[in-house]
Parts: C-alpha cells; structure tokens; sequence
C-alpha cells in the first residue's frame, strides 16, 4: 500500500515539475526578439553604414568620366555610389545610386523610387517627389522613368529610375535585382543627361574589360535595338 501512494506521489510531482518547466519555457520564448527588422528599422541601419571606396573597374555599370565608386553592404543588400562630373554651377552631385537586392527574383516586390532617395528626399534642383512629372519609356532592360529640370536656357537636369534585374543582365553581387536612380545635370540635352541610364550604357558593368579596353555586355538580352 506505501509503495503504491509513493508512485502515484512521485508521478504527481513529476507531472507538476514538467508543466512548471512548459510554462518556462513558454516565458522565456515569449521575451525573446526574433522578428527581423521592419523596412524603416532596415532603411536606418543601412545608412549608418560606412561607405567604402572601391576602384572605378568594380562599378556595377560602366559611366563614361566616373570619378569615384563608393560601395557598402548590410545582410542582403549591397549599394553602390558612382559619382559622374558636374561642370555646372548647380550645388550637388551627379551620381548614379544603386541598391541590389539578393534573394528570388519573384519575391522582390515592385520597384519603389523613394527608397533610393534617403531621408534627405529629392535631390536638388528638383521639386519633392509627390510633385514632379514623370516621363515612362519601355527599352530592353525594362521600364526607364525620369523628370526634367531646365533653366531654359540649355542647362538640363534629369532625375531617372529604373530596375535591373537578372532577366536582362547579370546583376551584380549575386543579386536578383538592382534599382537605379540617376541625377544628371548638364549643359546639354535632356538626352544627352539621360544617356547614362541607356541600354547602352546601363547594360554594361566595368568589369571584364577585354584588351581592346571597352566593357563587355553581360547579357545577350541587353543590346542596343538595331
């Protein structure tokens, strides 16, 4: 008779130690923080992050007078920085800014302009970007947006976006994706501002330069149109 209430008391406190224990657990996981970082919590943190220079034949596209490549990386996003010349009396920087993105092409979602502006919004001399007029026009690398500033008076500036993506060229850092935004200010044509956003110059990178010194397409998909 002893030994039978000394199991069934020994079982009892078995079972009340093992929900203790659940209940512990539970505690404790429900403290922990492992959701990852929200958009705004990611966008932040990537702009701590330093910029580092890089050499002018690791730029992801291969713009005619670059000066400087500056390039930095938080998880799976990789930004480079190509900044262009600016012999205008316009404050700022022409720079090319790229964001590339790892992971499936599918899952990317749809490309969104104002990530690529920063906290400082549109760069000057442009309106802020709820009240600019954008132009659209479809090429083989996809879809090119832009909106003009002019003086009228043969000054011209373009802010352009667009998305490159592994359907249309090797994107680089083992990206699915890499979004552009271009400012370019010039004393010249809108076109002629617009021209490093181009098929025929967005569609190559700096690397691999072949002997003969100009850079090799990285997809057959990315030609000029004859």
């Amino acid at each position: 008779m002893l030994n039978i209430l000394y199991e069934k008391l020994t079982t009892c406190r078995a079972a009340a130690m093992r929900r203790a224990f659940a209940l512990s657990v539970l505690a404790a996981l429900g403290g922990c923080q492992t959701f990852p970082l929200t958009p705004t919590e990611f966008g932040m943190s990537l702009e701590s992050e330093p910029f580092v220079q890089q050499r002018a034949s690791d730029a992801w596209v291969a713009v005619d007078g670059t000066q400087l490549v500056l390039e930095r990386a938080l998880g799976p996003v990789s930004e480079q920085r190509i900044l262009l010349p600016n012999r205008t009396a316009l404050s700022g920087e022409n720079v090319m800014h790229l964001r590339a993105r790892r992971g499936d092409l599918v899952n990317m979602g749809r490309f969104r302009p104002l990530d690529l502006l920063g906290p400082e919004g549109t760069p000057h001399p442009f309106d802020p970007f709820e009240d600019l007029s954008f132009r659209t026009e479809d090429d083989v690398l996809g879809t090119l947006s832009w909106a003009v500033w002019t003086n009228q008076a043969g000054l011209n500036c373009v802010l352009a976006f667009r998305r490159l993506d592994a359907t249309t060229r090797v994107v680089p850092a083992d990206a699915a994706i890499a979004d552009m935004m271009l400012r370019n200010c010039i004393h010249g044509s809108v076109e002629e501002a617009l021209e490093p956003a181009r098929p025929s110059v967005s569609g190559f990178a700096a690397t691999g330069l072949p002997a003969r010194g100009a850079p090799e397409m990285l997809s057959p998909l990315a030609g000029p149109q004859p």
